[in-house]
């Protein structure tokens, strides 16, 4: 039997490490060469001596991603209209640090997934992941780097796609409308706490409050849709995720009569000043959402919440999402999560077998819309403004990608997957624009004089217009080669007979 080169994990962690070296370059090797060698210890075995070929993995990853790394410090640095590389940037100290953070990370992850303590292990685990964690926005900081803001807006996403995966994941059904949830936490954050509401309750407890009414909405959507499956369900909750957009654009202009009077009215064929006004009486209706101009300034969490001060927010986010896995892994492991996991395997045989499939469901449905309800709140906070476009349809593919990239199940698959699919969309295809206008300049547009002819090629070579298509084509390569995901669900194995 011919033995294999590289794993799926692995041979992805090489390909995507030294893709973002040779796009982003400059310090960012060193955060890319950490979360690579990260992929590269959760894929190897739980057996003894996977740390070893974790460590040659490991060297060919961080060596990979500090080639490309230096390419693009010395080569596509040359090119026209690139951003300035600071010296301390190509320094020798830079690279250095690189490969030795990434092999680290590699074998010291690998290393812990081998003892047979596997408690202490995943202690282990964390310890190193919360420690890179803490020393980020500090490193950021130093460096002047650009990372804080997107990994902000990743951790946001992150903790939405774990709603999902509890959905989608756990549970095995398709939710296409899951950012109908994340507009109700949006919007609930902003009719408590902006000016526009004339309301400022604390944020703490806002939270909760959008997490309840979230969780609310998720019950209302799940209980017709119990009996539907596959393409049905996902066609009734695609239309409930474009339905809530829609009513929060339209009500603008309420005006609500009292129905005892109004119905008396009309059988008595009075007129209408015989009816009783509740909500937007006289001449202006109510207007609760504002419509398309959306609300803004919604208000932040403390004073230190500043605009440009983004530690804070980092902080606070890392820790909603640091305890969201918390809880979602204790649901994994408890008898409701071992049920959505029948469940999906098999509805009739969990359902024969004594598992309450319905109440299973709407349970999956309220939690999964509860966490997309916790990120709508911090993200409406975070950005001081909400609006109907800013809950449209992309929002739930995108979410469904970094679930099915990560791997469906898996609670550490789907950090990965969110982190992957959202600094590419924010940051990667901004950097890659660059390097590409940069080409076109030493080429097409250094032989060509017509203006004209250069704008359309710019145009079409624009990479951000193809954020949609590329995270289509995501989805197929990882259909077709990995459909387990980056890091798979581990899977719970009982001695025969138990």
């Amino acid at each position: 039997m011919k033995k294999q080169l590289f794993r799926g994990t692995e041979l992805l962690a090489i390909v995507l490490s030294a893709f973002l070296a040779l796009v982003m370059g400059r310090w960012s090797i060193i955060v890319i060469a950490a979360t690579g060698g990260a992929l590269v210890g959760l894929a190897q075995d739980r057996a003894s001596g996977g740390w070893k070929r974790a460590l040659q993995i490991g060297l060919i990853m961080s060596a990979a991603t500090v080639l490309m790394g230096w390419f693009h410090n010395n080569v596509l640095q040359l090119l026209p209209v690139q951003e300035t590389i600071n010296a301390s940037a190509r320094s020798l100290l830079t690279y250095v640090g690189a490969m030795a953070i990434g092999v680290f990370t590699s074998v010291a992850i690998a290393w812990l997934r081998c003892l047979e303590n596997q408690k202490a292990g995943r202690i282990g685990q964390l310890a190193i992941l919360a420690a890179y964690a803490i020393a980020f926005p500090f490193f950021d900081a130093v460096t002047g780097s650009v990372w804080m803001a997107t990994i902000i807006v990743c951790l946001i996403y992150a903790m939405q796609a774990q709603g999902l995966n509890i959905v989608a994941g756990f549970s095995g059904m398709l939710d296409l409308g899951y950012v109908a949830f994340f507009a109700i936490g949006g919007y609930t954050v902003a009719l408590m706490n902006s000016e526009f509401a004339g309301r400022h309750m604390p944020f703490m407890l806002i939270i909760w409050i959008a997490a309840a009414a979230a969780a609310l909405f998720g019950l209302l959507l799940g209980a017709p849709v119990i009996p539907l499956r596959g393409d049905y369900l996902a066609i009734v909750t695609l239309g409930f995720g474009e339905i809530v957009p829609i009513a929060f654009k339209n009500l603008e202009a309420i005006r609500i009569n009292e129905p005892i009077s109004a119905i008396i009215a009309w059988l008595s064929g009075k007129g209408a000043e015989t009816v009783t006004c509740l909500i937007g009486c006289g001449d202006t209706p109510y207007n609760l959402t504002n419509g398309t101009q959306g609300i803004s300034p919604i208000g932040s969490p403390g004073e230190s919440f500043v605009v440009g001060n983004y530690t804070p927010w980092y902080f606070l986010i890392l820790a909603m999402v640091v305890i969201s896995v918390f809880l979602i892994h204790q649901l994994r492991h408890s008898r409701i999560g071992r049920a959505m996991v029948a469940m999906r395997e098999d509805e009739l045989a969990a359902s024969a077998m004594g598992v309450p499939v319905t109440r299973i469901k709407l349970t999956a449905f309220m939690i999964g819309a509860m966490f997309s309800g916790f990120a709508g709140a911090f993200y409406g906070s975070y950005v001081s403004f909400i609006s109907p476009d800013a809950f449209d349809f992309s929002i739930s593919v995108i979410v469904l990608c970094m679930v099915i990239l990560g791997g469906s199940g898996s609670i550490i698959g789907v950090l990965m997957g969110a982190l992957v699919v959202k600094i590419i969309d924010l940051l990667v295809l901004d950097k890659l624009q660059v390097i590409i206008n940069g080409i076109m300049h030493v080429t097409v547009f250094k032989w060509n004089t017509n203006p004209g002819l250069n704008n359309f090629l710019e145009s079409l070579l624009n990479m951000t217009q193809y954020k949609l298509l590329l995270f289509g084509l995501i989805l197929v390569i990882m259909m077709i080669t990995r459909p387990q995901g980056l890091v798979p669900a581990s899977v719970a194995k009982y001695p025969e007979g138990k």
